[in-house]
This record gives C-alpha cells, structure tokens and sequence, in this order.
C-alpha cells in the first residue's frame, strides 16, 4: 500500500525516502528511479544536484516509469515535467526508489509525491549486505584520529584494530589483506603487502584526508560482479566535489599529555611526554560557475610521542661497560608527522558530459624501531610516500551511461635505516646464539615495498526498461618492488662481558649479506571483464545476476627462474627424497608456473517484497570471490635466492672465550663491511632459502547469505544468516628434513654421552636451524646405521629452508542483526546498532595476516580451530541526538567477546610438551584460536562527544567539541599467543589493546 504525502512534506521526510537494489549503480554513483502515476505521454523527471547545480533529466516510459543512473551521491532537487521540486537524498552505491504523480483517486494540483516507505542507508531489495556511512556520522560521531576506516566498524561482520597506529579492517574468517577499499571507484588495495589497504601495513597514519570524504559503503556479504580482488569486505568511498557556491573551512583537534590515559598496567610509571595535533583545511567552489567547479582538501599530524626509554643491562649483570650505560640509558621523545593533500576538478563540459581529474598525495616520516636494549642510532624510519592521479570521464546517453576511468598511482612504504653504520651486537653469552644485551650502530634489516599502476577501466550501463544491465572492462598494468636488505651493513658480535670498544675490539663473530642489495621487481597486468542484469520483473521480485573473470600476468611469480645451485641442492637433497617431496614441485624454470585462466564469478541475488512496498523483504544470495597472493611471497622467493645470502662467521681471536670449530683468523680490513664481505663469500655457503609451489593457487571464498529486512515506521532492521568458505590460505611452511625424512629428532644418549638411537620427535616444533650431523662425546661421528636422522640442512645453505603452502581453508558462519534510524537534522535523532554473533574456524594454526608458519612443516597440523583474532560476538552502537542551545550529543559504544588466541612458549605452560624434547628445539607455537576471554564482554569501550554550534553574524558557523575516549576506563586487554596463551589459569596478560580513558578537544570553522 503507498502513502500519499502532499507537496509540503518536509525536505527531511523526503530523504527517508526507502532506498532500494533494482538499476545497477556504478562503485561510487548511485541511482534514481520510481513510478510516476497518470504521467502523460513524454512527461519528464528532471534532478538537479544541489551542490553542483548540474541536471539530468529522464523521460517516463509507456508503464509510466523512469530511472536515472550514475548520478553522483548528494542531495537532489527532483521535478515532474517543469512542476515544484522536491528534495531527496542519494547515498553513495545506492538505489532510491521516489514515485511521483496525481492518483487518480487524489487530485492534486501539480501532483502529489508517494513515498512508499522510509528511506534507509541501505539497498532493502539486494542481497548484498551493506551498511552506509553517511556524512553526518563521518563528521560528528567520537573518534581519537581522523580516519574514516575506523566507522567501518558500524557493520556486521567487520572488525577494526583497536589500537591507533596501524589500523586494519578485517572481516570474516581471514586477514584484513582480503579487504578491499575504492574512492571515487579506484582501488587502493595493498597488492605488495599486508594491511588491505596501500600503506597501512606498519604506518600509524591515515589513509586518506577525511575531510575530503563525502560518506561510504561498507558491502559484507555477496557484493555484485563489478566488485574485485577481495574475499571478505568492500568499502566504497565517494570524494566531495566543488559546487556553484563557495564553501570551506577550517579545523584544530588538540590532546596533549594531560588528556590521554596511563595504560592500566603502566600506572606506576610516571606518564610520558606526549603531544598531538590534528588539523586542516578544505575549500570548493567554482572556477566558471556551472561548467568548472574545484574542490581541495589538506590535513596534517604532528605527533609527540610517549619517549622510548632505552635500559641496557637493566638487572646490572654487567653484560654492558658502564659507559654505554651512562651515555644511552634514558627516555628519547619520538615524532610523527604526517601530510595528506586532496585536489579535484569536474568539468561540466555539456549536458551529457561530465569530466573529474583528482590528485591524492600522502607524506609520512617518524622514528621507530628502538628502546629497550637497542639505542636510538639502531632504529629505523617508518616513511610512506602515496602519489595517485585519476581522471574520470561520463557521457550519458538517453538510455545508457558510459564511465571512463584513467587513472596513474605510485606508493612506496619503507624503513631505511638511522643509520648506515655497522650493527654492534652485545651478547650476554659468546657467540651470535648468546642472547642479545645490546644493538648499537645501524639496524641490520630493512624493507621497502614499491608499486606503480596504470589503470584503465569503461563500464557502460544500458538502462530504462525492467532490465538494468551493466557491463565493464578493466586492465591495469603493474609494477611490483619488494627490497629486504638484511646485514648489508655488517653484524658484528661481542660478548658484553668483555667488551670495550667497537674500533679496537677483536669481535667473536660477525654477519653479513654477501651478494649485492637489490629488489626484487615483477610487471604484472591485471584483466577483468564483468556483466550484471538487474532485474525487476514486479513489485515483488528483484533478481541481480552477474559474472566476473579476472586474470593476472604473474600473480604467482611466473617469471621467476630457481638458481642453478639452489636447483641442483634440492634435487640432491636426501631429507626430500626420503621425505617423498618432489623438488621439481618447488624449482620454476620460468615456463612452468602457468598464470591461472580460471577465475570465473558467478554471483546471484534474490529478493522478494512480500507486499511490494519495502516493508518486508525476504532475500537470498550466492557468490564466489577470488582475491590474490601477495607479491610479498614472491619477493621473498626472489630476494632469497638472488639477493641475499647470510654468512656467519667466527673468529679465532675472538675476547669471549675460547676458539670455536671451524673459525677463522682475525684481519684488521674486516671491520669494513666490504673487506668482510669479500671473506665471507669465499666461504662459498648460501643463507636461507624461501620457495614458492609451482602449483600455487589464488584464494577465493565462496558465500551465501540468507536474511529478512522489516521496516518499523523510520526505523531499518535486518537479520542475515552469512555463510562463508574461504580456501587457498597461504603460508610458508619448514621445509628441511633429516636424511632419513623426519622433521625433528629425539637422541638417545648413554650415560657417557654417546649416541645409541635415536627416534622421530613429531612436526609440532618450532624448528628455526634444524641440526646437522652427530658426535658421540669424544667428538666421533654418529654413523647412520645408529641414528639415520642427520644433516638436514639444505647442502651449501646454512639458513632456514621455507616452501610455500596454500592448503588453509576457514569456514565462516554467522549472524547479523541491524537497527538503523537514520539521523537528520530536523528529526534531531539517530542510532544505529549492528550485532555480529559469529563462528570463524581455520585449520591454518596461525595468527592472522602472517607470511611464515614457523611452527613446522604443515600449517594443518594443529586441526581446525578458532580463527585467532576474531571475536565471538561484537555489538557496535552508536547514537546522535540534538539538545538545546545547538549542542550535538554523540556515542560510540563497541561491546566484544575478546578475539580467539593461541599459545606458544619454550616450552609452552599451556600445554604438558611431549617427552622426551627433540634435539635443538623447545618451543611448542599454536597460535591459532585455541581459546577465547573468560569475560562475557572482554573488550568494551564507549566514546562520547559534545559538539556546540555558533553561527555567527556574516552566517558563517564556529563549532567547538569535546571527546572523551574510553569513559568507563576499561581495562580491555591484549590477547596473544606469547602472553595470554602462556599463563595457565589466569590466560591473561598484562598489556592492553585501544585507549585508557582520554580526552581530546577541538573546533572548526565554516563558510
């Protein structure tokens, strides 16, 4: 049954006007369609934007309906053949079903509007499950830092790290590398590392300047074929885009040490010095009203961080010289700085033509990586430098859209090193196995990832009957670089007992890197080609069928050739053959890892409307999703078998002690890395060596959703079943064996030392180095006839040897429940709730979002489990509500379960470790979801904020607000597999995740 409202009804009724699935909406436009009642032949709906001023103007068909595509998200002015316009309101990626017209059981001067339900944030006709933040929620509901990722978690089924810094979404039973985030339709997905999103993977800085964005999406559960390389969750963000007005303004957000919160347990301490401030500006307008419009945005950080205390010999065990102790023990103040700037012009070049060119930079640089036993000239900078260019082009025909996209994006991520001086390396016992007391000089590790794309993508959208269909091509062409420089500089070893000084000092052993430094670099191009029909067949039926493919060039490292000395060790190596794996599964000649034709996506969706009104929907939905590998992996198999290789050498001279087997005599030319390089390659031995399958596959994960909408006057509900199966979950595994093909080893010895037998010690160890050969106590060798589980080293290597496996899987089941009252300004309410009641489960034994399985050669070894790191159950709420004297209330509160940890130790508490201990091990490491918190709610947190309004007498507004994070000062604990998962009884530890209760204040100024 429809309501008919009369044209006075207020602007904001309008806006809830019920959002529906029927046209297909490009990633970041959305569409208008409805019923216009008695229309004469040739009537014509026109919409204006009311920021941009441009109109579009669609013609009613013979069934008196009309439907306008790709109209960029914002709020319209709607007019029926030259009549009184209305207001409505179109978030991003949605539908908006707004009938107009004079029933002819209703005359009415000039037509009355019939809005058949309250509008919600989200489609109610689709099977896609998804949640709109809109501008309002973006602009004024609590958050310590200015990123809008973090408002992801108003979904169901989607999580976001709790502590700033490093902020990650993940969704679903996998990592967050399985996301994938588009602004103004363009994909920022990390295809190097981890993070989902490019230049999250270790950066305490903000993606994007949250100023410049207009709303988001955030799609769950079968999202539609257009949609690509993700398996769990898509967020779709639109720009803002000048208007024929001038508009802008300014902003400040200050917290400095008063306001934030001493973690829980670090009251004791005295509170470090701390400083931030946010801030920025944004302003657009026109250039030549109506045809060029600008829009520009910048925000800056400038962050003091709580200082780093460097300790050294804490316990004064004197395994550091006092002088080293006088000059460096103390607290060092850290900084952060951060700048992201946002340009965008639209041209309005005719009626039908619609151009957008936008620049997005990003500039980041701090100090990290040192404190405790390593000084401050040890650390490393954390530098991210993101460059995207993206030109957009629309031409609309009377009934169809065409969309161009071109668009050029460069990120680099790194973190060279302080300094490039040698790496001084204090032990607390002789030799590079002795613990480490002190790092001085350089770090000995750094990383860089590097990434420059081309992307070309059309989509064309045929529209006006009960069939929408969209059709689209993409190609992006890619250049992937992963550099790891690993003791390049040199790493040399003294035992702190002795130590004096690094200059005159014989070391006891050192380290070094002896090949040339250089990235590993691959080109790949990316296709996809997709189809989807939207079809409305009645007023109760909507089907969205598509079909996807994607394909890549070299997802696998295709082009990578296994050295010939690499290739000849592992067809030689006994621990394989005996073992039954085959080398030539792991040695690529560079024409037999083929690249993979078969990522076919057929993706269904079906709702029914039981009355035909929105009120009360029914929907199912089916689809496969395939992401890819990260290009890490591959840069690890090349950087390891062409550009790094470890060699550990041991002087005879060395002041720690006595000689060790196999050391060589000291020469004053190696305490210059290259002199020390030249003698370690003469050694002739490889370091550690990383190998992908052959037969690697991409991940994908199928998922079904089964559900039910009811709307309840204003308010939106939905209860969804969300059923996922992920498959192809990477890791790299332990792949060296002993002669005889066991993993590890168990050596029985008599009560003179010697060796009488020996037995298979299991694969559930952490096995880093595996042992080479036996000696009975009087230095004999062991034959093999006594213990055939000998040298398992790879030959001619004397590091790890890691092969690749991708058996994971993970089965996701779950439950959704959301409540959505849509906030507005002349309601002076909203809320929103999204309930997660979910079962993840993994038989991958690991923490989320890792490249190695240390904890042997299998990453199924330790069953099916809980996936670590997700929670059980979560609820987000959050409220807005206006009080008087202009004053906005807002509430974010997050109530969890706590995440599924693991537990790992040397030997684990957790467990009763086998026995006997194999030889050279003693950690046991699962650190997948063996359990959860014994707290119903182990993690709760509530913001609040006060926001006060002026509007001053030039019309302009003045707002100030007050946050406080935390106000019920929860004590929300980590959970890991090292801590909690190692303290019996209690499975606690005590360290905490997200913030004490904090305050921050800021204002801002409008025009």
């Amino acid at each position: 049954m429809r309501t008919n409202l009369a044209r006075g009804i207020s602007a904001a009724a309008l806006a809830a006007a019920l959002t529906i699935g029927s046209p297909a909406s490009a990633q970041s436009t959305s569409t208008l369609q409805g019923h216009v009642e008695g229309a004469a032949p040739g009537a014509t709906v026109t919409v204006t934007d009311t920021t941009t001023g441009r109109s579009v103007t669609a013609t009613v068909n013979a069934e008196g309906n009309y439907v306008i595509v790709g109209l960029r998200p914002s709020t319209y002015q709607v007019t029926l053949s030259g009549g009184e316009a209305e207001t409505v309101v179109l978030p991003v990626g949605q539908t908006v079903t707004y009938d107009l017209g004079t029933p002819a059981d209703s005359a009415g001067a000039g037509g009355e509007i019939v809005v058949t339900g309250t509008r919600d944030r989200t489609e109610t006709r689709t099977a896609t499950v998804s949640t709109n933040v809109s501008q309002a929620q973006i602009e004024n509901l609590p958050q310590n830092e200015r990123n809008f990722l973090n408002f992801a978690a108003l979904a169901p089924g989607v999580a976001v790290s709790p502590t700033a810094g490093n902020r990650r979404v993940q969704a679903g039973a996998v990592s967050s590398d399985n996301t994938n985030v588009f602004i103004d339709g363009l994909s920022l997905k990390n295809p190097v590392n981890h993070g989902g999103v490019a230049g999250q993977n270790f950066s305490k800085g903000n993606p994007f300047p949250q100023s410049a964005v207009q709303e988001f999406k955030v799609d769950t559960q079968n999202f539609k074929a257009e949609y690509e390389q993700a398996g769990s969750a898509i967020i779709t963000a639109v720009t803002k885009t000048g208007g024929t007005e001038f508009h802008g303004g300014a902003f400040g957000e200050w917290q400095p040490k008063a306001f934030i919160g001493q973690p829980y347990f670090e009251r004791n301490r005295e509170k470090p010095a701390y400083n931030r401030w946010q801030y920025g500006a944004d302003l657009g307008g026109p250039i030549i009203k109506d045809v060029l419009h600008f829009f520009g945005a910048f925000e800056g950080t400038s962050q003091k961080l709580p200082s780093t205390a460097v300790n050294l010999d804490p316990n004064n065990e004197g395994r550091v010289p006092q002088a080293l102790k006088d000059e460096y023990n103390g607290t060092y103040a850290q900084s952060f700085e951060q700048r992201l700037y946002f340009g965008k012009l639209s041209l309005f070049a005719t009626d039908r033509d619609t151009i957008n060119a936008s620049v997005f930079v990003r500039k980041e640089d701090n100090l990290a990586d040192f404190g405790g036993n390593a000084v401050p000239e040890h650390g490393r900078r954390l530098v991210s430098d993101i460059n995207v260019y993206q030109a957009d082009w629309t031409h609309r025909g009377d009934s169809w859209l065409n969309e161009l996209t071109v668009a050029y994006n460069t990120v680099s991520n790194g973190t060279p090193r302080n300094t490039d001086d040698p790496e001084v390396i204090l032990t607390n016992n002789v030799g590079v196995n002795g613990g480490e007391a002190a790092l001085l000089g350089g770090n000995s590790f750094i990383q860089n990832d590097n990434q420059k794309t081309w992307t070309f993508k059309n989509n064309v959208t045929f529209f006006g009957g009960d069939h929408t269909i969209k059709a689209g091509a993409k190609l992006t062409l890619n250049t992937y670089e992963r550099l790891e420089d690993s003791r390049n500089n040199g790493s040399y070893y003294y035992f702190g007992g002795t130590f004096t000084d690094a200059a005159t000092q014989i070391p006891d052993a050192a380290r070094i890197s002896t090949v040339p430094v250089a990235p590993a670099v691959a080109k790949n191009t990316q296709i996809g080609l997709f189809v989807q029909d939207d079809w409305t067949p009645d007023e109760h039926w909507t089907i969205n069928a598509g079909l996807r493919w994607d394909f890549e060039t070299n997802a696998k490292n295709e082009n990578f050739v296994t050295p010939d000395r690499i290739a000849n060790a592992l067809r030689n190596y006994q621990g394989w053959q005996a073992a039954g794996i085959d080398p030539e599964d792991y040695i690529s000649t560079g024409d037999n890892r083929k690249p993979f034709w078969g990522a076919i996506q057929p993706r269904l969706g079906i709702s029914y409307d039981v009355n035909g009104d929105r009120d009360l929907i029914f929907f199912a939905g089916a689809g496969r999703y395939y992401d890819r590998p990260l290009f890490i992996t591959a840069g690890i198999e090349t950087i390891t078998s062409y550009y790094r290789s470890v060699t550990t050498l041991a002087f005879c001279q060395g002041s720690g002690g006595a000689p060790v087997p196999g050391c060589i005599n000291w020469n004053d030319s190696y305490r210059d890395p290259d002199a020390l390089r030249a003698i370690a390659t003469a050694q002739g031995t490889g370091g550690d060596v990383w190998l992908l399958n052959n037969d690697t596959k991409l991940p994908f994960s199928d998922q079904f959703s089964l559900g039910v909408r009811k709307r309840f006057g204003e308010v939106q509900t939905s209860l969804t079943f969300a059923h996922i199966r992920s498959h192809n979950i990477f890791q790299f595994v332990r792949g060296n064996r002993f002669e005889n093909g066991w993993y590890t080893r168990i050596v029985n010895r008599d009560g003179a030392g010697n060796v009488t037998g020996c037995s298979d010690g299991g694969i559930l160890w952490v096995q880093d180095n595996i042992p080479g050969s036996l000696t009975n106590a009087n230095g004999s060798p062991v034959p093999t006839s006594i213990c055939a589980a000998q040298n398992g080293q790879l030959p001619g290597f004397s590091g790890k040897l890691n092969i690749g496996q991708n058996d994971g899987k993970a089965v996701y089941n779950a439950i959704y429940l959301t409540v959505d009252k849509p906030y507005s300004q002349a309601s002076g309410w909203g809320f929103t709730l999204s309930g997660t009641f979910q079962r993840a489960r993994t038989n991958v034994g690991t923490e989320l979002g890792a490249d190695e399985f240390f904890a042997g050669p299998d990453v199924t070894q330790f069953g099916w489990q809980s996936v670590q790191g997700v929670d059980q159950y979560r609820i987000v709420a959050t409220g807005m509500v206006n009080l008087p004297l202009d004053v906005l209330f807002s509430a974010t509160g997050t109530f969890a379960s706590g995440p599924a940890f693991g537990y790992a130790g040397c030997p684990p508490a957790a467990i009763t470790p086998p026995s006997p201990t194999p030889d050279g091990v003693g950690c046991i490491a699962n650190l997948g979801g063996v359990r959860f918190p014994s707290n119903e709610f182990a993690y709760a947190n509530v913001d609040l904020r006060l926001t006060k309004k002026f509007v001053l007498p030039w019309g302009h507004e003045l707002s100030v607000k007050a946050e406080v994070f935390n106000v019920f000062d929860s004590i929300n604990r980590s959970y890991s597999g090292w801590g909690s998962g190692n303290n019996p009884g209690e499975w606690e530890e005590n360290s905490t995740v997200g913030n004490a209760r904090s305050f921050q204040v800021g204002a801002s100024y409008r025009f």
